[in-house]
């Protein structure tokens, strides 16, 4: 099915201008940082379980994996940096909760999607796997941007004393 490069493009695009758009707690750095963390999480996580666990198959249609490249390293990442940045931004609970359902949602929808139009196929893996790995990506991220947060305080209050 040829309509995978293009919707995914499109897909990329619509997220990128989502978080372009979206007020950001984070700084220019910040977010950089995070974004390359969830980039090399994402690219190891995928390349492990397609090529040497062999559990997930790619595609081999060479028209189709630049679309795999760009759900790998830029819709993955960009989902959870916009959740990272509203997690931080927003101050209730029920808020928090929400929108973690609601990206957790829209990477388990991209996975489901991505099987659909033959991008991917499940070998020895299935929807609940890839689920615990999307709320993995979640977690981690949330982890990472802590450690950011700490790293950019300390580092401050490190400067300020000089």
């Amino acid at each position: 099915m040829m309509i995978g490069l293009p919707l995914t493009i499109l897909l990329t695009l619509s997220i990128s201008l989502c978080f372009f758009f979206q007020r950001k707690p984070f700084s220019f750095i910040q977010n950089s940082i995070i974004y390359m963390t969830l980039t090399i999480l994402t690219t190891n996580v995928i390349t492990i379980l397609s090529l040497n666990l062999k559990l997930i198959k790619t595609t081999e249609n060479p028209f189709l994996f630049p679309a795999v490249l760009l759900y790998r390293d830029g819709i993955i990442p960009l989902l959870v940096l916009i959740f990272v940045n509203v997690f931080h931004k927003s101050f209730t609970l029920k808020l928090k909760v929400f929108y973690f359902i609601f990206i957790f949602a829209g990477l388990n929808g991209m996975e489901a999607l991505f099987i659909r139009i033959y991008k991917m196929e499940f070998t020895k893996w299935n929807f609940f796997n890839a689920a615990t790995v999307n709320c993995a990506y979640l977690f981690f991220g949330l982890g990472i941007a802590k450690i950011v947060l700490y790293v950019s305080k300390r580092s401050f209050k490190h400067d300020s004393h000089l």
